[in-house]
């Protein structure tokens, strides 16, 4: 059998990973189970509907103190888990995933495979964490090609590292359009800029307000819409109001319904200022439409720039409104891009692909 270890279960791209993996996995690995530091969440809601079992450890999130005590709790129970004998593999996801499924799994004969879900460019510490620890693995896998070599400039071994892209189930992603529009009073001709990810620096949502602004003044029918949450939700708000933006834009929250939310967008807006593998890319995709996204890290594997996509600069509000207004000005560009995205995701992306890879690896890793 094969223990998955994630931080948390809310709804996110490794979380998303987790269960497709989970889900799919052959027979001939046995059931696996899923372990959560930091409670179930809602997709551990859709793996116990799905029959997968799900234990919740119960780390602590707020206070320093409490949250490594909480940590250590959780890793001498994992450890206990991981000795029961009914495991084979450890497979990690999400940094404090990686490290405590490490130390827990010490000396039980257990392999561990961790992952890296980004290039963490703004928390140099946890590199140095994991090239500390990662004596301890058998192999680490990257979501792209783009975070693997990264990884390696920061010193951690290449012949640890595999690039195993992030999936998507194309077929859930077939919505009927007009649920938002309705949500939010729409008329039937506004264009929707569609942003999904944390409101974080690292996803440059306040770059797309920028870029919404320079829009706003040459295309009165665009509306920008926001789903999901973060730090920078207020400065967002209070931004936009200075802008001028006032009511074409949108702060949806975190969502579950994001196939409908697709439906109804126009093109998808993600000026990251680094990457790893960008869900939400994947996820226009799969709903077949086009997207704008900066040029850095994973986005470049997988937005073929001009067919599928536009790529632009990292911070750069002007050319980001450039891209944008290239394709809402030309609905069949738009239509081409999108069935084209939709073709590559089904292809280059699959959930059965994804799974076929990591299985390889457990092959490997097992003799």
């Amino acid at each position: 059998m094969i223990l998955y270890l994630i931080s948390e279960l809310d709804v996110g791209g490794a979380e998303k990973s987790l269960y497709y993996l989970a889900k799919g996995l052959s027979p001939r690995f046995g059931k696996p189970v899923v372990a959560s530091l930091w409670g179930a969440g809602r997709v551990g809601d859709w793996l116990e509907a799905a029959g997968i079992e799900v234990i919740r450890l119960h780390a602590r999130r707020t206070g320093l103190h409490a949250r490594r005590t909480g940590l250590l709790v959780a890793g001498w129970e994992l450890r206990r888990i991981i000795r029961s004998g009914r495991f084979r593999l450890l497979h990690t996801f999400l940094y404090h995933a990686n490290i405590v499924g490490r130390l827990a799994a010490i000396g039980t004969g257990v392999p561990v495979v961790s992952s890296i879900r980004v290039a963490e460019i703004d928390r140099p510490f946890r590199v140095t964490i994991d090239r500390k620890t990662i004596k301890y693995v058998a192999a680490e896998t990257c979501v792209s090609e783009a975070v693997r070599q990264w990884s390696i400039q920061q010193g951690l071994p290449a012949e640890k590292l595999v690039t195993i892209p992030n999936a998507v189930d194309c077929a859930a992603y077939e919505a009927p359009p007009g649920g938002i529009r309705r949500e939010l009073g729409l008329p039937p001709d506004a264009r929707i800029i569609l942003f999904i990810g944390r409101l974080h620096r690292q996803k440059g949502p306040d770059v797309l307000l920028q870029a919404a602004a320079m829009l706003a003044e040459r295309m009165p029918n665009v509306h920008v819409v926001l789903a999901g949450d973060g730090p920078l939700r207020a400065q967002l708000a209070r931004r936009a109001g200075e802008l001028g933006l006032g009511e074409r834009f949108h702060l949806l929250g975190p969502r579950d319904d994001v196939p409908a939310l697709l439906a109804d967008a126009d093109l998808l807006a993600l000026p990251s200022r680094w990457e790893g593998m960008p869900n939400a890319v994947l996820e226009a995709m799969a709903a077949g439409k086009p997207s704008v996204a900066a040029d850095v890290g994973g986005c470049r594997e997988v937005i073929v720039d001009g067919e599928t996509g536009l790529l632009v600069p990292p911070n750069d509000p002007a050319a980001l409104a450039a891209a944008i207004e290239r394709i809402l000005a030309d609905r069949e560009l738009a239509a081409r891009m999108g069935a084209a995205a939709r073709q590559r995701a089904q292809r280059e992306f699959s959930v059965e692909k994804m799974v076929s890879r990591n299985e390889e690896l457990y092959d490997r890793v097992l003799g």
